[in-house]
C-alpha cells in the first residue's frame, strides 16, 4: 500500500480522535457533577492582567458536586468570583471560611481563618434537565456531522490515491476504515449515552429530594392539624359546663 494512502488513513484517525476529545470536553462543561475541566477556561482579572485560575488559586474538591477554591491572596476573592460567574453563571457560589494552621512572621504556629469560595453545581431540576439534554444532543449532532464530513473527504482522497492498488490492499483499507469508525463512533456514542445517564441520575436525585421535602411538609401540616383538632376537642360543647 502506498505511503500516501497510509498517511491519509492515519490522519483520518487523528481527526476522528480529536473530534471525540472536543466532544468530551464540551460535555464536561455541561456540568452535572464538579468537573475540574470546567474550570480551565476561567481567567480572573487581577492587577491589570488576566490570570488562569490555577495560577491564582488552590482548588480542592469538597465532594462530587462542589469545589473549594482558595485564593492565593484573599484580596483576589471578588475577582475570582466574577471570573467564575462569567464562564459558569449557573454555578452556585458561597464565601466560607475555615481555620487552618499557619506560620506567623516569627515562624510560630498559629490558627488562621482562611476564606474560600464554595462552588456547588446546581441541581438538575425539571428546567435544567431539559436544557442539559438539549445541550448534549446539540453537541452530539455537531460531533457526528463533523466526523461524517471527515469520512466524506477521506472517500474523495482515497479514490484518487488508491488508483492502481491491488484488491488485497483495497480490502485492507476497507477493513481498516471500518475498524477505525467502529472505534471512534463507538467512543462518541459511549460519551453521549454516559452523559445522558449522568443527567438522568441527577434528575432522579432531585425528584427524590423534592418528594422527601413535600412529604415532610405534609407530615408537618398533618401534625399541626392534629394539634389544632385536639385543642378544639378540649373546648367543651354547649351544656357541658359543670358547676
Amino acid at each position: 500500500m502506498r505511503r500516501a494512502v497510509v498517511k491519509e488513513f492515519e490522519q483520518l484517525g487523528e481527526k476522528l480522535s480529536n473530534y471525540n476529545a472536543i466532544f468530551a470536553y464540551r460535555l464536561m462543561n455541561l456540568c452535572v457533577k464538579a468537573e475540574e475541566v470546567s474550570l480551565l477556561p476561567v481567567e480572573a482579572f487581577i492587577e491589570g492582567e488576566l490570570q488562569k485560575l490555577e495560577d491564582c488559586t488552590t482548588i480542592s474538591k469538597k465532594d462530587e458536586y462542589s469545589f473549594m477554591i482558595f485564593p492565593i491572596y484573599d484580596e483576589d476573592l471578588p475577582a475570582i468570583g466574577q471570573a467564575l460567574l462569567r464562564v459558569h453563571p449557573e454555578f452556585k457560589q458561597k464565601i466560607e471560611s475555615m481555620t487552618v494552621k499557619g506560620v506567623d512572621i516569627n515562624g510560630h504556629l498559629e490558627d488562621a481563618d482562611v476564606r474560600y469560595i464554595l462552588v456547588t453545581m446546581p441541581e438538575v431540576d425539571d428546567n435544567r434537565y431539559d436544557a442539559l439534554k438539549d445541550g448534549v444532543k446539540l453537541c452530539y449532532e455537531e460531533c457526528k456531522a463533523q466526523m461524517d464530513a471527515e469520512n466524506l473527504k477521506a472517500d474523495a482522497k482515497f479514490a484518487t490515491l488508491t488508483v492502481g492498488e491491488s484488491e488485497d490492499d483495497m480490502k485492507k483499507l476497507k477493513d481498516g476504515r471500518e475498524q477505525l469508525n467502529d472505534q471512534w463512533f463507538g467512543q462518541r456514542d459511549n460519551l453521549y449515552n454516559s452523559k445522558l445517564q449522568e443527567i438522568e441520575e441527577a434528575h432522579n436525585k432531585w425528584l427524590s429530594e423534592e418528594a422527601e421535602k413535600n412529604q415532610k411538609l405534609q407530615d408537618e401540616d398533618a401534625a399541626r392539624g392534629n394539634g389544632v383538632g385536639s385543642q378544639m376537642r378540649m373546648i367543651p360543647e354547649d351544656g357541658e359546663f359543670v358547676n
